[in-house]
């Protein structure tokens, strides 16, 4: 199996971050298991609702702590980080019509693509969400503060 186990070196000290790591990192196993022994979508297709439901509620908590960023010194970073999110939500949403994003010539080649995005963006997280609690921005506060970050001001890809 690909997909990375949960381990306490991956904590980034954000409890309900972590705790949504772990948890994606879960079902992605439990995925990825059932997609070895399987070509038919519809038998994994419980498992990536549980996963699509946690990881847009998860992308969009992230991306309203991230835009607490001062954006001078992290703007092209968290916008690039967005955008990830953003691929991995398109993705998931074609699986749950019962499709394979195109691209991909079969199930597993799909998810091993896929959970190896999954992976780089928590590598991201690394980085993005230690400067976050380094410089105290890990709570969010009030929507206003970082409504306007975005320098386009388009809404965010959530």
């Amino acid at each position: 199996m690909r997909t990375m186990v949960w381990s306490e070196h991956f904590a980034l000290g954000h409890d309900r971050i972590d705790r949504e790591h772990r948890r994606l990192l879960e079902l992605s196993a439990q995925i990825e298991a059932r997609a070895e022994t399987t070509t038919d979508l519809d038998d994994i297709l419980p498992l990536c609702r549980d996963f699509f439901r946690l990881l847009v509620a998860h992308c969009f908590y992230e991306e309203q702590l991230l835009r607490k960023l001062p954006r001078d010194r992290f703007g092209s970073h968290v916008d690039e980080h967005c955008r990830g999110h953003a691929r991995l939500i398109k993705q998931a949403q074609t699986v749950l019509t019962g499709q394979v994003p195109s691209g991909f010539e079969s199930l597993q080649g799909f998810f091993g693509a896929y959970f190896e995005l999954m992976h780089d963006l928590l590598v991201d997280d690394t980085e993005l969400v230690g400067s976050l609690i380094r410089e105290g921005y890990h709570r969010l506060g009030a929507p206003e503060v970082y409504a306007n970050w975005r320098p386009d001001g388009a809404a965010s890809p959530v």
